[in-house]
């Protein structure tokens, strides 16, 4: 087995990841480098990174079910928990800009080969119905990519005006989704919730809801992507804030030993773009918490990256309300808590003084005065938009039940919210 992988960022050779005979991971740039560093935990430099570094930042573009991995391990007659052997198999297509590819296919990663073969409505209907039953849809037989988290989910690209699936290095533009299976319309639901952001002035990423053989589905446009005008879709590089602060997935929940707000927070404060990091983080994260979004953990927060030491919040993403859900609104907790409070529909104007304090919010200009405010008008805007937005999409399946089940919830949190500030 090859003991060393080369890693592209945004089509560029970057650096090396070696695996020694011991089998600990490393990594160090190509001298003279000067591009995207491959995660702010691994600033752009001359020296070699331990695997207590990159670890984490791997494990991060696989997916997080232990099944899933296993799937994709059998089929490349690897070991589940090799990140390493994993990455040389499906690293041609991964979250952000990153590729990881074994020597010899570094010109054919370099000169973007690859090729799209169209499926129909009915293969992915099929495909979509089966995420439920078997771990081995997530990636095709002859499909090199992976994504990172827990939701059964496949990746497929819009090309010459056709759903196609991508073979070799050819990236992929959209996500597909069908929901968490046991929560009745999970992916209207996230729809939903991601539109509503969108109508609040939020930046999040194009969503769509579509049936494909009868099978309705979320589909996400990946921010992550560029299509310029003559149809070549430019990789963007990004990480999510786990791997951003070198914490493994299987920490992403802060009650898990993960990262706070206030942690976030910080490491944001050392990014150029500071104080619209920090304001925007705040805006989605009292976004969530006005919607009741119960798992908006660390990694459902990512950052875009590029040369310079640019690096800007990307938009919002896998966005859902927990308030339809009964077995959820009882006793509900925030993944992320704010100042110390994570109960759904509970905040004080001393939880919000606690953030802006803890947080350093006042290096960026921004106070306690600043949180009540924002969160009192967010609640306001979701409040007004939400009801527009159900009248809107009232013609889509599955919208009025839902709406039965959220409308309400949804306002009564925003309201329980404002009255205890």
């Amino acid at each position: 087995m090859d003991k060393s992988l080369c890693v592209v960022i945004t089509g560029v050779p970057a650096g090396v990841l070696a695996l020694d005979d011991c089998g600990a991971l490393s990594f160090r740039y190509r001298d003279g480098y000067r591009g995207t560093p491959l995660s702010l935990s691994m600033p752009v430099s001359n020296r070699v990174y331990p695997q207590k570094i990159v670890l984490p930042y791997l494990q991060g573009l696989l997916p997080d079910s232990e099944d899933v991995r296993r799937s994709i391990a059998k089929r490349y007659d690897v070991r589940p928990n090799n990140v390493f052997a994993l990455l040389s198999h499906i690293g041609l297509d991964l979250p952000g800009g990153v590729q990881f590819c074994v020597s010899q296919q570094l010109d054919g990663v370099l000169r973007r080969s690859g090729s799209y073969e169209p499926v129909t409505d009915r293969e992915i209907g099929a495909r979509l119905r089966n995420l439920d039953v078997s771990e081995d849809s997530w990636v095709g037989a002859s499909e090199h990519w992976s994504l990172g988290g827990n939701q059964g989910k496949f990746a497929l690209a819009w090309h010459d005006g056709a759903w196609c699936s991508c073979k070799g290095s050819a990236p992929t533009t959209h996500i597909f989704k069908n929901g968490i299976a046991g929560y009745r319309l999970q992916a209207l639901n996230e729809f939903f919730c991601m539109r509503l952001a969108r109508e609040c002035g939020i930046p999040t990423a194009e969503v769509r809801y579509e049936a494909f053989d009868g099978t309705p589905a979320i589909i996400v446009s990946r921010y992550d992507r560029l299509t310029s005008d003559d149809g070549t879709v430019i990789r963007l590089h990004q990480e999510d804030l786990c791997q951003a602060l070198s914490v493994p997935p299987s920490q992403k929940y802060t009650s898990d030993g993960g990262p706070d707000a206030n942690a976030i927070l910080g490491l944001l404060a050392t990014t150029s773009q500071a104080e619209e990091n920090m304001r925007l983080f705040t805006v989605m994260l009292f976004f969530n918490c006005l919607i009741g979004a119960t798992d908006a953990h660390a990694k459902n927060y990512s950052i875009l990256l590029q040369g310079d030491g640019y690096a800007l919040l990307a938009p919002l993403y896998d966005v859902a309300s927990a308030l339809p859900y009964e077995s959820l609104r009882r006793g509900g907790r925030l993944a992320m808590g704010i100042g110390g409070e994570n109960r759904l529909g509970r905040m004080s104007e001393n939880a919000l003084g606690r953030y802006a304090r803890n947080g350093h919010l006042d290096r960026v200009g921004l106070d306690a005065g600043w949180c009540v405010s924002l969160m009192r008008g967010l609640a306001e805007r979701i409040t007004t938009e939400a009801v527009a937005l159900f009248d809107d999409l009232s013609d889509i399946d599955g919208m009025t039940e839902l709406r039965s089940h959220l409308e309400d919830p949804l306002l009564e949190n925003c309201r329980s919210v404002v009255v205890g500030l």
